[in-house]
Formats: structure tokens, sequence, C-alpha cells
């Protein structure tokens, strides 16, 4: 969106980190993924094996407490970007996003991939 500047568009980019919503929730996440994987066929799921299943859900229960259930840095990053006088161009919300995703956002993809 960045191409708009010239045509007097203030453009903010709002990155935020991990955060307690509906989507992180591992009750949620792990029924619809267990719907899922029901739904492959056996070949499929004999190749990604049993552990496969078991590891994703022990990540999306770790994913959930390491989230932080303060929504206000959202919201209080979204309201610096509309109501500032000058707002910034870029902004990260959350302690996960300043300390690793907005440094990773400046090295070579291959290096994020193999972070």
């Amino acid at each position: 969106r960045r191409e708009m500047q010239p045509f007097g568009v203030q453009v903010s980019i709002i990155e935020p980190g991990g955060f307690r919503t509906g989507m992180t929730d591992p009750t949620t996440v792990v029924k619809g993924f267990k719907h899922l994987w029901e739904r492959l066929p056996a070949e499929t799921q004999a190749a990604y094996g049993h552990h496969y299943l078991e590891t994703y859900i022990k990540s999306t229960v770790l994913l959930h407490r390491l989230t932080s259930p303060c929504l206000s840095r959202v919201t209080g990053t979204v309201e610096h970007a509309l109501l500032s006088r000058c707002p910034r161009s870029r902004y990260a919300a959350g302690w996960d996003a300043r300390c690793l995703f907005l440094p990773l956002s400046y090295c070579p993809a291959w290096m994020t991939d193999a972070i």
C-alpha cells in the first residue's frame, strides 16, 4: 500500500504478535484439525504418522500459553495509527513482535525460513 503515498494516502503497517483470541484457542483449533485429520485418506495419515497429530496438538497448547491476554496493546496501536498527528509507518504490538518478528522481517527470506 505504500505505492499510495504519492497520492497523499498515509499507510501504517501494524504487526501484532501472539494474542489470545478465538484463533489461538487450543480447544477450537485442535477440534478443527482433528476433524480435518479424520477426513484424510488412510495413506496420507500413515505418511504423516500419528505422532504428527500429537506434536501439532502440543505445539498449539504451547502457542496458547505464550500468547498475551492483553488485547489493549493492539487496540492502542491501532488508535495511535488512526488518531496521531504523526503516525509511524510501522508498529509492532506485543513483546514477541518486537523481539522476534520485527527483527526477522529485516532478514533475508532464506534466513527467516531457517529460523
